[in-house]
Parts: structure tokens; C-alpha cells; sequence
């Protein structure tokens, strides 16, 4: 049987209340009486919200906690860090201390996302022995593929951390929890802290790649690039890609300076409409929107604002190929400037570490 979980603070009770009722009102044979919350401080208040949403549909909310485990981490090693203020989201890389140990196969997905369409499949998908499956990061899979950095598990792939589909019954069998463990006893940096744990201590063995559609991302490009982005890193086939686009399952709004979350006045995201649909269908209809991140977040460095500037380009129907080479032309800057100023690439703090 096929549970599904999310991890949050209050922060973040709004987008991950209105994910949750996309998520049941397009799997109406979701069996579980339960939707699991890992719970880092969600306000009372927001809870009745949960409950009211998730009673709507039949079910209910089982709320978990997740510090003692987090903490206890966190005593030992120092070194890994929050995320965004809140350890929420690093409860992943040890999510089996938490839940239920009748709960097999466990789909955890991140609070900013719309679950458009039925994730059914993943009831019955195969994953022989692996423990985990995930999407592949375009981003950090071709800098693998060109060795900028080298992880510790030896793997070839970078699966993002955002939508994971956990079998935890063999999760717990290969005892992931210690490889994690070892992990940070090696590591000294860590940019991403669960992603990189993730990606650092499960061998890609253990891995099983899902399709893109669970984990839509590019939504903020404009509909003349979006494909061509998705195809240039030859991650994905072409099929897999404009599946992705035209029948998206999890559209996920990354954070960024994509202005892709659609809670942020004056998203760009093509997809934001799906994210308004259920906003109005839920208890936070009259919530207002957050002002534009990058008012709320403006860049502070030179070169913050180029990849501000070089964003902006992305969601304009330019052609591809001459935002292709503006992109080319604003990388082997940057590099080269890293050179003259001595810089530490931060792509090594994903992998092993630098001697």
C-alpha cells in the first residue's frame, strides 16, 4: 500500500495543505485512511486546516514527530546544517526512525508542488531491490557526467530530493540510515543537506530513476525553451521530456530567482494556474500572496544580478539558441573570474571533499 508524507514548519502549512487536497482530489483511490505530516512546529490553527481537508475527502491527518530524530543528528554532527531555518526537510535522509513500520512504501513529497494527475503507477511499480526512487537533476547530473565533483557512493547520477518514492522495508534492510551517518562523519560542507546525503550514501545500485513527470521543474522557462532546456543535458528521452510537459503528475514550483512559485506575486511559471485552481478550493482562499521574491529577496552581489538578468531571458520567447550562448558566454565568465579570485567551486561541497 502506497502512504504519502510531507515534512514542514508552519511556513509552509499554506502550499503544503494546498498540495496535500490536490494530491487526494486527483487520487480518489488513494487507500490509506491517512496522509502522514511530519510535524516541525505547525501552528494549531493550521492543523484544523489540514484536518478540514483531509476530512474532506475521507481521510485523516497523522502528524509525526521528527526532532528527536533531527536532533540527535544534529548533536553528533554539527556540520548538517538546517535548511532555510527549519531541520523539516533534513528529516528525509532518516525518514525510516519516523514512521509507522507498517508503512512499505512511502511517497514523500515536498510542500511546494501541485499533485496534478494520479500517481497510481507508483502503487505497483516495480522497484526490485532498490530503496529509493527519484528524479535525475538535470543540473547537477551533468556536472557528474563532466566530473566536477565525485560522490562518495560512486554514483553517476544526481537524483533530486524534492519527490522520492521510499521502499523502506529495504530502506531498513541495507541499513541506509548508518551510510548516512557515515557520510557526515566525512563531510565538512554541506549546501544541500538532505539531497546531498541522499545522493552521497545511497549507491546507485539501491537507486531507481523515476520519469520526469513526478518532478516537473521547468515550467518557469518559457514554452519556446523549455523542451530544448530539458533535452540538452541527454538525461531523459525526447518522449520522456514532452510527457513531462504535457501531462505533468507533480509540478514543482523550486525556489530561486525562476519567480516559479506562484504564491509570489508576478510568477512567470506557465503552470501557476493549477496552483491558484486549489488555492481557491481551499481553507487559505483568501490568504493573500507573498510580494514578489525579489523584492522580498533581492541579489546583492554582481553576480546574483547577472543570473538575475540571464533568469529573466529564460522566460521570454527568445529564441533558444541565442539564450543558449548568453548562457555559455555568462558561465565562462564567471569561471574565469572564480580563477582570478581564487574562488572554491561549490560544486565539490555535493561530493567528496576537496584535499
Amino acid at each position: 500500500m502506497l502512504y504519502v508524507c510531507y515534512s514542514i514548519n508552519d511556513f509552509y502549512a499554506r502550499e503544503a495543505g494546498i498540495s496535500m487536497l490536490s494530491f487526494l482530489d486527483n487520487n480518489p483511490d488513494y487507500e490509506p485512511e491517512e496522509v502522514f505530516f511530519i510535524d516541525y512546529g505547525i501552528h494549531p490553527c493550521n492543523r484544523e486546516r489540514l484536518d478540514e481537508i483531509a476530512a474532506r475527502y475521507g481521510k485523516r491527518v497523522t502528524y509525526l514527530n521528527g526532532r528527536p530524530v533531527t536532533d540527535k543528528v544534529k548533536r553528533r554532527f554539527p556540520n548538517y546544517p538546517a535548511w532555510k531555518g527549519s531541520m523539516a526537510a533534513c528529516i528525509k535522509p532518516f525518514i525510516d526512525k519516523v514512521m509507522p513500520d507498517y508503512v512499505e512504501r512511502l511517497l514523500y513529497i515536498d510542500a511546494d508542488t501541485i499533485v496534478a494527475a494520479s500517481v497510481a503507477e507508483l502503487q505497483s511499480m516495480d522497484m526490485g531491490g532498490a530503496v529509493v526512487a527519484g528524479t535525475i537533476s538535470n543540473v547537477e547530473g551533468i556536472k557528474l557526467k563532466r566530473h566536477e565533483y565525485e560522490l562518495y557512493s560512486g554514483n553517476h547520477i544526481y537524483m533530486g530530493s524534492g519527490v522520492l518514492l521510499f521502499n523502506l522495508r529495504n530502506w531498513r534492510r541495507e541499513n541506509i540510515c548508518e551510510r548516512m551517518l557515515d557520510v557526515l562523519g566525512k563531510k565538512k560542507h554541506l549546501r544541500l543537506p538532505d539531497q546531498m546525503l541522499i545522493n552521497n550514501g545511497v549507491p546507485e545500485r539501491l537507486m531507481k530513476v523515476l520519469p520526469q513527470k513526478y518532478n516537473y521543474v521547468h515550467h518557469s522557462y518559457h514554452p519556446w525553451q523549455e523542451y530544448h532546456w530539458m533535452r540538452q543535458y541527454r538525461i531523459y528521452s525526447r518522449q520522456e521530456c514532452r510527457e513531462a510537459i504535457d501531462h505533468p503528475v507533480i509540478i514543482h514550483y523550486l525556489t530561486g530567482w525562476a519567480l516559479a512559485r506562484p504564491w509570489h506575486e508576478d510568477c512567470f511559471s506557465h503552470r501557476k494556474e493549477e496552483y491558484y485552481h486549489y488555492k481557491v478550493l481551499s481553507p487559505w482562499k483568501d490568504s493573500p500572496l507573498y510580494p514578489p521574491i525579489q523584492q522580498m529577496y533581492p541579489p546583492k552581489t554582481k553576480q546574483d544580478r547577472q543570473y538575475l538578468w540571464f533568469a529573466m531571458q529564460m522566460m521570454k520567447p527568445r529564441p533558444f539558441f541565442l539564450v543558449w550562448l548568453l548562457w555559455k558566454m555568462l558561465n565562462s565568465y564567471g569561471r574565469i573570474m572564480c580563477k582570478i579570485q581564487g574562488c572554491t567551486s561549490a560544486h565539490s561541497e555535493e561530493g567528496i571533499e576537496e584535499e
